[in-house]
């Protein structure tokens, strides 16, 4: 019984990953597409806390020099948080497959 909980969970873990980057992949091609078009998302500058957080963070050198896969500094920020999260869910699928082989 725990070698079919082990394929299970391995074939969960595949399919998880597959769509995992497979909406990482879908996600830059729609940043692609859009990148440098007039469906560039209009960012408010009405002046309130938040527009101006949002713009101190975007007009940062981390998204205007560091990482610059896109002309708009929001999808470069995008893309950092996507793979942090990628990167925080590889971390913890790893402890757990190292955590069950014990």
């Amino acid at each position: 019984m725990h070698a079919r909980y082990e394929k299970t969970h391995s074939v969960n873990l595949r399919k998880r990953w597959l769509i995992t980057v497979g909406l990482f992949l879908i996600i830059q091609l729609l940043l692609i597409a859009i990148d440098g078009t007039f469906l560039e998302p209009n960012l408010n500058d009405s002046g309130n806390m938040i527009s101006r957080i949002g713009t101190y963070i975007l007009e940062a050198r981390l998204f205007t020099e560091w990482i610059t896969p896109y002309s708009f500094p929001l999808f470069n920020l995008l893309v950092m948080l996507q793979i942090i999260a990628i990167s925080i869910q590889a971390l913890q699928d790893m402890i757990n497959l190292r955590m069950s082989k014990k």
